[in-house]
């Protein structure tokens, strides 16, 4: 069983994601297959049988429950950012906020320092990172004047400020350009009238031309500053303005709106209850939680672990091209955590545990099979009083390509459900027979 949802974001998506554990029947199809392998499991005096008998097991019903959450990465958690424009398949642009200008400069001495009444060579500067995704066509990045009095979350106020009379700064990049930093030029007049009303700098920034363009900003070790000279004077320094969110009152969240998307277009509802998704622009992830009985895990030794879905083509014909990488994280948080949402926030860094990824088209659709035997031995090993049997799939994409994968959920039809198949050998004793 399942239901869709969205995490909460910051333009006041509701949040409707499963509040509780659901529980039904396990149903244990056992016997599918079985193969006789004889090795020196151990030695002929200890072990009277030499022989292990490797067994298929279908569990029909260990995912007891699966979902679709969207809005992620959530906001505020990530520096990386991209601009997209798709037209209506999708677009999304991105705000940076200076909302601290200097007034005042300090000349060479022996003058006193003296007001701002010059502004030449108005730059912005931002890191793109370049071995994500790199536009192969001249691309061109327009900047907006995006500042207005409405809410913070307010993206219907927000999106129609990216109009011609607002353009404060444009600049193309061919393909040879586009090298890790990009100086996006401003509009000098414009800067001086911020500076002198001490007033806030907002710019939105939009991409377009070139085939379907897609640019990936990275904040994170480099963040996008504005940088102009204050003088003609060549001895003076130019001086730099970084990011900085004055609104909304709460620092942490103020922090957050000082780089962020906007997504003009592309995005999706929740799928239908028998459909689980992954990826989009929206950023749409699955989650699944298992049970398997303890005399399953306790009597055999599980030598494979194969998650099986069933892929069919997206609901969304955008982005059908684009190739998606479908990463699989453990949930760490404990069985007293029962939203779904906040048991997302707790996921094990990728790479932990040793489970498959895939590299799926959401136009295709086929049987898919991910590998999870390394993860199914920890849940052993940990029990399940002590962590909750669940993982979360994800796209390394998400809201950067338009693109969504699509797999059928435990609410459709049971020959394509989403299901669980161990292959394992039984639990030996030793001694002398």
């Amino acid at each position: 069983m399942r239901r869709a949802g969205t995490s909460d974001g910051v333009f006041g998506v509701p949040d409707r994601i499963a509040r509780g554990a659901l529980g039904i029947a396990l149903l244990l199809s056992l016997g599918a297959c079985s193969e006789q392998v004889t090795s020196s499991l151990g030695c002929p005096e200890l072990c009277s049988d030499q022989s292990a008998t490797l067994r298929d097991t279908v569990l029909t019903g260990a995912i007891v429950f699966d979902t679709t959450l969207t809005g992620y990465p959530l906001f505020g958690t990530t520096r990386e950012l991209a601009l997209v424009n798709r037209g209506d398949t999708a677009d999304v642009r991105i705000v940076a906020r200076f909302d601290t200008l200097p007034s005042r400069f300090l000349p060479p001495a022996p003058q006193a320092d003296s007001a701002i009444t010059f502004v030449d060579s108005a730059t912005m500067i931002f890191v793109i990172d370049t071995a994500f995704v790199r536009p192969t066509a001249a691309v061109t990045i327009d900047a907006f004047d995006v500042d207005t009095t409405a809410a913070d979350a307010d993206r219907a106020a927000l999106v129609p400020l990216f109009r011609p009379d607002r353009l404060i700064g444009s600049t193309s990049f061919q393909p040879a350009e586009l090298r890790d930093t990009l100086r996006l030029k401003l509009d000098n007049a414009a800067l001086l009238a911020k500076i002198q009303a001490n007033a806030r700098l907002r710019v939105g920034l939009k991409i377009r031309d070139g085939s379907f363009p897609t640019l990936r900003i990275t904040a994170s070790a480099f963040a996008p500053r504005v940088r102009f000279r204050v003088s003609p004077d060549s001895t003076v320094a130019p001086d730099t303005v970084n990011l900085y969110s004055s609104s909304p009152a709460d620092p942490v969240t103020a922090s957050a709106f000082a780089f962020y998307p906007v997504h003009a277009a592309g995005e999706l509802p929740p799928p239908p209850q028998d459909i689980l998704a992954i990826g989009g622009i929206n950023g749409a992830r699955t989650y699944m939680r298992f049970v398997i009985p303890p005399i399953v895990l306790d009597s055999v030794q599980v030598i494979r672990a194969s998650l099986e879905l069933t892929q069919i083509p997206s609901r969304y014909a955008g982005g059908s091209g684009d190739t998606l990488t479908v990463l699989t994280s453990a949930v760490l948080a404990g069985p007293q955590v029962t939203d779904v949402a906040t048991e997302m926030n707790f996921l094990a860094p990728f790479g932990t545990f040793a489970v498959d990824t895939l590299r799926l088209m959401p136009g295709t659709g086929a049987k898919r099979t991910v590998e999870i035997v390394q993860l199914v031995r920890a849940w052993r090993s940990v029990g399940a009083d002590r962590a909750t049997r669940a993982i979360v799939l994800s796209a390394l994409q998400e809201g950067v390509t338009p693109g969504e994968l699509n797999f059928y959920s435990s609410d459709a039809p049971a020959d394509v459900r989403p299901r669980l198949r161990l292959t394992y050998v039984p639990r030996r004793g030793f001694g002398i027979p």
